[in-house]
């Protein structure tokens, strides 16, 4: 795996804790929007509680992913913070700090960083490569 893909780890492992934060808030609107089925003469709750109870169990399974998730993505971003911070280049680890942890994009980085636009991808080609260094470093040491 090269660095800009282990980079973007990241931002996917984020991504999906996301979607799955999102899944969490539907499933917890469909069951607050159960009730039980009015009709003219009686109140019909047959399958209501076993629907809701089902909506539930998935709510809590799923809650139970985003914690391994997050679990997982705070351990990554310490590696990540770890090998940036072995970079000498004060600049390269703001740089994929900014990109790859605080996911900035590349406009926004330019004006923190006070670089043209074209300087910031120049210089983001160059810290790909001294992160992979940092990594190869790190497998080497394995």
């Amino acid at each position: 795996m090269n660095a800009k893909q282990y980079l973007r780890q990241v931002r996917r492992l984020d991504n999906i804790i996301n979607a799955k934060l999102e899944q969490v808030e539907v499933l917890r609107a469909m069951a607050t929007r159960m009730t039980a089925k009015l009709t003219a003469d009686k109140v019909q709750e047959s399958n209501t509680p076993d629907k809701t109870e089902k909506l539930i169990v998935k709510i809590i399974d799923l809650e139970k992913e985003i914690t391994n998730d997050i679990d997982k993505l705070i351990d990554l971003k310490t590696e990540v913070m770890r090998k940036i911070d072995s970079i000498q280049n004060d600049d390269y680890k703001l740089l994929l700090t900014l990109r790859y942890l605080n996911f900035k994009t590349w406009e926004q980085i330019a004006v923190e960083m006070k670089f043209t636009f074209q300087w910031v991808h120049e210089l983001h080609k160059r810290a790909l490569i001294e992160f992979e260094k940092v990594q190869d470093d790190a497998l080497d040491c394995s």
